[in-house]
C-alpha cells in the first residue's frame, strides 16, 4: 500500500477485525481429576508411520522420542523435570506434542516460556502447525502467543503519528513508515517483530499508563487485548521468561491463564533472567522514565501523554462537563503537576549527594557498598570492604537529602490518590461512563511511584542479607550513573513461585549440565524433591562433521593479556584466509574485542576478507543475515561477537564454517554479582572457583562450541585461541563438556593445516 494514501485514507483502520467476545476458557482441575496421557500414542505421532513420522523428509530420533515419553509422564505423574537435549534432537516438537494433547484431554492451559524471540517465532510459525497435525480433524486447540505490551502496534499511537501528515516525516521516519504502511494489510495480530520499524516504533506503541482501555476509539481493535483475549481462551500459551515471571510475581496484571503446566526452554538463561527481574535500579533516567507516566509530551505542540494527559484528553472532549466533578478533577491535576515538578527539583539534589558514593573510587566504573549492621557504610572496589571516611561520604546529609525527596514524592502520591477518587467519583455520578479505566490507571501511577520510593530506601539502606548493592556509571548522557540491588540466589523464589505451586515444571535446553550433572542448575534454580532427569544426546556426527583444536602456543590471556591480544589478529587473519571468511569469533568482553578487531580488520582486508563486528551499527540478526549473505554471493565474510553472540546464532551450512573462541569464558570477576556469589560460595565453605566460576563457564563454552553444527549436513571447525585449555588442569573439565576430541596444535601453521579439510 502506498504510505501516502495510507496516511490519508480516514477509514485507513477499517480493515482490522474486531475483538471477539465470550467463547470457551480452559479451567485449571486438581491433578487427580485430570485424565493421564497415553504415552505411547503421543509418542507414535513422530514414529514411521505417525502423523510426523510419515512426513517427507522425517527422520526418526531417538532421543526426540524419550524427550517426548519424559514430558508426558511428567505431566502425568505431577513432578518436575530437567532435560538436557542437544542440537538436533528436535525438543521443542517433543515437549510440544504432550503439552498440547494434555492441554486438550484436560481441557487446561499449559504455558511455554522461551528466552529470546527467535525461539518463540520458530514456535508459532514452524513447530506448533505441525504439532497441531497430530490431532483428528475438527479439534478444537487453541494456541496463543504473548509478548509485552511494547511488542504491538496501537492504533491510537499510529494515529495520533499521523496527524502531522506523510511529509513532515524525516527520512528515517518515511522508510519506516512505508514499511509499517505495507505491512499493515496483514499485520495480523499486530506484532510489530514481523516488520522492521525500530526508528518510529516507540511512536506506534502504547505504554500502559497511556492506554485509555475501553475509552479508547480503536479499543474494539486494540491489538494489545486481543492477544490477552486469545491466551485467556489457549489451550496452550507462549510466553517469554520475564512475563512468566511478572505474571508468577504478581506483576503482570493477570494476563496468563491459570495454569498448572510449564515449559521453560532456554532453561539455561533463566538464572540470568531472573536476577535481572528480581534486581532493584534507582538512577536519574529512572525517576525521569517514572515521572513521564504522569506526563510527557513529543515535541512542540505534540500530543500530552501520561496519566495527566490522557486526564486533560477527557475533560477536553466534555467527558465531565463542567461539573463540581470536573473542576475537582483539574485542581488534583494542578496539584499534581506542580508536585511533580518540586519533587524533581529535590531528586535532582538527591542523586547528586549519591554520587559521592563514588568518591573512594573517582575512576571506577563500578563500585560495591553495604552498610554494617551497627550502620557503618563501606565499599569495595577490589573485594575488600573498607569504611567511607567523613570527606568521601556524609551519611547525615544522605539521609536530610533523602527525606526531602521522599517528602516530595510524597506530595505526589497524595495528589494522584486524589486525582484518581475524583475521577471515580465522577465516574460514579454517570459522568464518565466509557472510560472506567482512567481511575484506575491515575492510582497505578500513584502505586508506582510509593514503590519506587520504598525501592530507593531499599537500595540505599544496603543491609538486606543475600543481597549485593553497587553504583555503577551507564552509557549515554555523562556522568549518568544507577545504584542496583541484586539478589545473589533466585533459587527460593523460584521454588515459590513455582515449584512448590505447579503441578509440574520442565527444563530444558541444550546446556543443563557441568561435566555429567544437573546439580549445579538445580542447586541453582531451587530444584529438589520431585524432580526428574533426562539427556537426549544430539543425532549428529561430531567426530566426522568437525574438528576442534586448541592453540596452546598463545600467550594466556589471564597472564599476559597484551601479548594476547597482539598475537591474536594474526592468527585469525591466518585460520579465516584459510576458511575463505565464513567465520565467527565469539569474545568474552567488548574491550578486547575492539581492540583485537582494530588490528585484525586491515589484516583480514589483506587476504581479502571482511569483519563485520557486534556494536558498530548493525543489530546482531542483521550480522548473521549478512554472513548468509555473503557465503551465496561468494563473499568472504568474519563476525566478531560478544555476549549475546553466544547463543541464538543458527547458521546452517557451509555461511558458518569455523567458529573461533577467543577465550574460555569465566564471568567477569570485576562484576558485582558475580563477585558477590563468589564471596558468598566461598564463606560457605566451598571454592568460588570450583562451585561457581567453573560450572558458568563451562556452560557458556558449550553454547557456544554449539554454534557451528546445526545440521547432519553440516562441516566446519571450532578453533580456541585460550591456550589454558591444554595448558591447565581446569582444561580438562571444558574438553570433555564438549562432543568431539580437542586436539592441541602447537603453532600457527599447524592449526591451519588441521582446520583446512573441515571447512573446504
Amino acid at each position: 500500500m502506498d504510505a501516502k494514501r495510507f496516511m490519508d485514507d480516514p477509514d485507513w483502520a477499517k480493515d482490522v477485525p474486531e475483538m471477539q467476545s465470550g467463547g470457551p476458557k480452559c479451567g485449571l482441575p486438581d491433578h487427580g481429576d485430570c485424565t493421564p496421557l497415553d504415552v505411547d500414542s503421543v509418542a507414535a505421532h513422530l514414529s514411521p508411520g505417525g502423523a510426523l513420522g510419515s512426513m517427507p523428509g522425517y527422520e526418526p530420533r531417538a532421543g526426540q522420542i524419550d524427550v517426548l515419553k519424559a514430558v508426558a509422564r511428567a505431566f502425568n505423574a505431577r513432578e518436575h523435570l530437567l532435560i538436557e537435549a542437544g542440537t538436533g534432537v528436535g525438543k521443542s516438537l517433543a515437549y510440544l506434542l504432550p503439552s498440547l494433547h494434555w492441554a486438550v484431554l484436560n481441557n487446561t492451559p499449559v504455558v511455554v516460556s522461551t528466552a529470546t524471540r527467535n525461539l518463540q517465532s520458530q514456535l508459532v510459525n514452524c513447530d506448533i502447525p505441525r504439532a497441531l497435525k497430530t490431532f483428528p480433524a475438527g479439534t478444537e486447540c487453541r494456541v496463543a502467543l504473548l509478548k509485552g505490551r511494547s511488542n504491538y502496534l496501537c492504533l491510537k499511537s499510529l494515529s495520533e503519528f499521523m496527524q502531522d501528515g506523510y511529509f513532515a516525516l524525516n527520512a528515517a521516519e518515511r522508510t519506516a513508515f512505508d514499511r509499517l504502511a505495507g505491512w499493515f494489510p496483514a499485520a495480523g495480530d499486530g506484532d510489530l517483530d514481523q516488520v522492521d520499524v525500530e526508528t518510529i516504533r516507540s511512536r506506534v506503541t502504547c505504554a500502559g499508563e497511556d492506554c485509555g482501555g475501553r475509552g479508547c476509539p480503536y479499543y474494539a481493535k486494540c491489538f494489545v487485548q486481543k492477544a490477552r483475549a486469545r491466551a485467556a481462551h489457549a489451550h496452550l500459551v507462549v510466553a517469554n521468561h520475564a512475563l512468566v515471571l511478572a505474571e508468577a510475581s504478581g506483576d503482570g496484571g493477570g494476563i496468563l491463564p491459570a495454569y498448572g503446566r510449564l515449559v521453560f526452554d532456554e532453561a539455561h538463561n533463566l538464572e540470568s533472567v531472573a536476577t535481572d527481574f528480581f534486581s532493584v535500579e534507582i538512577s536519574r533516567d529512572a525517576f525521569a522514565q517514572l515521572m513521564r507516566r504522569l506526563e510527557r509530551r513529543r515535541g512542540r505542540g505534540g500530543p500530552v501523554k501520561g496519566v495527566l494527559g490522557l486526564v486533560s484528553r477527557h475533560l477536553e472532549r466534555g467527558a465531565l462537563g463542567s461539573s463540581v466533578s470536573a473542576e475537582r478533577v483539574r485542581e488534583w491535576m494542578l496539584k499534581a503537576r506542580v508536585a511533580a515538578k518540586f519533587a524533581a527539583v529535590e531528586a535532582d539534589a538527591f542523586f547528586s549527594v549519591l554520587e559521592g558514593l563514588f568518591n573512594p573510587a573517582p575512576g571506577a566504573d563500578a563500585l560495591r557498598f553495604r552498610v554494617t549492621p551497627d550502620g557503618v557504610r563501606q565499599h569495595a572496589a577490589n573485594g575488600l570492604f573498607k569504611d567511607y571516611n567523613e570527606v568521601q561520604w556524609d551519611e547525615s546529609l544522605a539521609r536530610r537529602a533523602l527525606e526531602a525527596f521522599e517528602g516530595k514524592l510524597a506530595d505526589v502520591v497524595n495528589a494522584l490518590a486524589s486525582l484518581a477518587n475524583e475521577v471515580s467519583v465522577a465516574q460514579g455520578e454517570g459522568e464518565l461512563p466509557l472510560y472506567s479505566d482512567v481511575g484506575a490507571l491515575v492510582a497505578g501511577v500513584a502505586d508506582a511511584v510509593r514503590g519506587w520510593m520504598l525501592d530507593v530506601k531499599f537500595v540505599l539502606a544496603a543491609s538486606e542479607p543475600g543481597h549485593v548493592f553497587w553504583i555503577e556509571r551507564t552509557r549515554g548522557k555523562k556522568g549518568a550513573f544507577r545504584l542496583v540491588a541484586a539478589p545473589l540466589s533466585v533459587a527460593e523464589r523460584m521454588r515459590k513461585l513455582f515449584l512448590d505451586v505447579k503441578d509440574s515444571v520442565v527444563f530444558c535446553s541444550a546446556t543443563l549440565r557441568v561435566g555429567d550433572k544437573f546439580d549445579y542448575f538445580k542447586k541453582r534454580l531451587g530444584v529438589d524433591g520431585r524432580s526428574r532427569q533426562l539427556v537426549a544426546s544430539s543425532p549428529f556426527d561430531y567426530f566426522r562433521q568437525m574438528t576442534c583444536v586448541a592453540a596452546d602456543f598463545l600467550p594466556d590471556p589471564a597472564v599476559d593479556p597484551e601479548g594476547y591480544a597482539n598475537a591474536l589478529p594474526p592468527l585469525l587473519a591466518d585460520v579465516f584466509a584459510a576458511t575463505k571468511g565464513r567465520g565467527l569469533v565469539l569474545f568474552t568482553a567488548y574491550d578486547m574485542m575492539r581492540k583485537v578487531a582494530e588490528a585484525a580488520g586491515p589484516a583480514l582486508a589483506g587476504r581479502g576478507v571482511s569483519l563485520l563486528v557486534q556494536g558498530e551499527g548493525a543489530t546482531r540478526e542483521t550480522m548473521v543475515a549478512e554472513l548468509k549473505a555473503a557465503e551465496a554471493e561468494g563473499r568472504a565474510l568474519v563476525l566478531f561477537g560478544a555476549q549475546s553472540f553466544w547463543e541464538g546464532v543458527d547458521v546452517a551450512g557451509a555461511a558458518l564454517s569455523c567458529v573461533v573462541i577467543a577465550r574460555l569464558p569465566f564471568p567477569q570477576v570485576g562484576e558485582p554479582v558475580v563477585a558477590a556469589r563468589g564471596e558468598q560460595v566461598d564463606a560457605a565453605g566451598g571454592s568460588s572457583f570450583r562451585d561457581y566460576f567453573m560450572p558458568e563457564a563451562v556452560i557458556k563454552f558449550r553454547q557456544g562450541f554449539g554454534r557451528l553444527i546445526r545440521t547432519k549436513g553440516d562441516r566446519g571447525a571450532v578453533v580456541v585461541a585460550d591456550s589454558r585449555i591444554a595448558t591447565k588442569n581446569y582444561g580438562a573439565l571444558f574438553r570433555k563438556s564438549v562432543a568431539a576430541s580437542v586436539h592441541v596444535a602447537h603453532g600457527g601453521g599447524e592449526l591451519v593445516s588441521r582446520i583446512g579439510g573441515f571447512c573446504a
